[in-house]
């Protein structure tokens, strides 16, 4: 992927809307300021960001530059389809959140270990149910199984809460979830902390072996080529 070959194309061709995951964003917005300036992205109307989670200082750069479009953050899957939508009117009141079920979807479950609902503000595993469900995985009934426990509803292991306004918030990937010294640690929600750091282009939290606590959270960091930063 090339950030500046896509935003010459942006300006060359008039682009008016695409769809990007935030690697991408991060990449493109990573660019020197004279690099960005060469380009004219002026005619973007509509902007699409969708497939990971898009930390807050993300969409922010991506509203400061993109200034003439309005972004929407679809949250879904490939088993699942479109699950949620975020829609531009409530980018900056809603910011972290992935929005509100789909068009035509059913009202998506948060649901703990023992399948029960988890009541709003607390965390469990997001269970949807769209039209555009898949069937099963192919050939791994278990992993079907496991999918599909909630009758009629899909679940690809990622953990989400629901504010008051009926808003969800992703946590994160099952699978990802640190437990250090007993406790649950969410890797994005540390990488939301570190992201808001000046000079830190992008951030992967993960668990690394420990002794004493089990699992300890460590954090592999990108800086901008002209930022200097050290541990502290």
């Amino acid at each position: 992927f090339d950030p500046e070959a896509l935003l010459d194309s942006m300006a060359r061709q008039q682009v008016t809307f695409t769809s990007l995951v935030p690697t991408h964003y991060i990449m493109m917005l990573g660019l020197s300021p004279a690099v960005k300036a060469r380009h004219d992205v002026s005619s973007m109307r509509k902007l699409m960001i969708s497939s990971a989670p898009a930390r807050r200082d993300t969409k922010l750069a991506i509203l400061e530059h993109f200034r003439n479009s309005q972004l929407y953050e679809l949250y879904g899957s490939t088993e699942a389809g479109w699950v949620t939508l975020l829609r531009p009117d409530e980018q900056l009141t809603h910011l972290g959140s992935v929005g509100r079920e789909w068009t035509g979807s059913g009202p998506v479950r948060l649901l703990d270990s023992e399948g029960r609902d988890v009541p709003d503000g607390e965390v469990g595993e997001l269970h949807s149910r769209t039209p555009y469900a898949f069937d099963g995985y192919w050939r791994n009934p278990e992993k079907t199984a496991e999918a599909l426990r909630a009758d009629g509803y899909c679940s690809v292991g990622d953990l989400a809460l629901r504010d008051g306004e009926g808003y969800l918030h992703l946590v994160d990937r099952k699978s990802n979830m640190i437990i250090s010294g007993g406790e649950n640690v969410y890797p994005s929600e540390v990488e939301e902390v570190v992201g808001r750091c000046p000079g830190v282009k992008d951030v992967a939290v993960i668990g690394l072996p420990h002794d004493k606590w089990g699992e300890a959270v460590h954090a592999v960091i990108v800086i901008h080529p002209d930022a200097t930063l050290n541990e502290d």
